[in-house]
């Protein structure tokens, strides 16, 4: 039986994370449309979702290890952080989105 190597262990990884945050967006996508944003606005809920769409297209192309895709994915973090700071819907640990963007960024260098 052969021992898996570290480059199948870092694929691995790499799966998990961008599975995650598909479903991290995927439940954010649905969540922004059940009345849970509208204390925020009328436009807050249809931006966020637009956002989540772009975010979804990132990580199709860092999937396919596209090294533009992990700036966009920077991007639409940050405009997701300034939409938040803009409207008052700012929570801190939506910070931690900022490290799997920085591991794009290394990884796809």
């Amino acid at each position: 039986m052969t021992q898996p190597s570290k480059a199948d262990g870092k694929a691995i990884l790499f799966m998990i994370l961008l599975g995650s945050l598909f479903a991290l967006g995927l439940f954010d996508l649905v969540y922004s449309f059940t009345g849970a944003y509208a204390k925020f606005g009328i436009l807050y809920p249809s931006a966020h979702a637009l956002l989540n769409i772009i975010l979804f297209i990132a990580l199709s192309f860092i999937w396919s290890k596209e090294k533009w895709a992990a700036w966009l994915f920077l991007g639409i973090v940050a405009a997701h952080m300034g939409l938040d700071l803009a409207v008052g819907a700012f929570e801190f640990f939506k910070l931690i989105l900022f490290l799997p963007a920085i591991y794009f960024l290394i990884k796809l260098k």
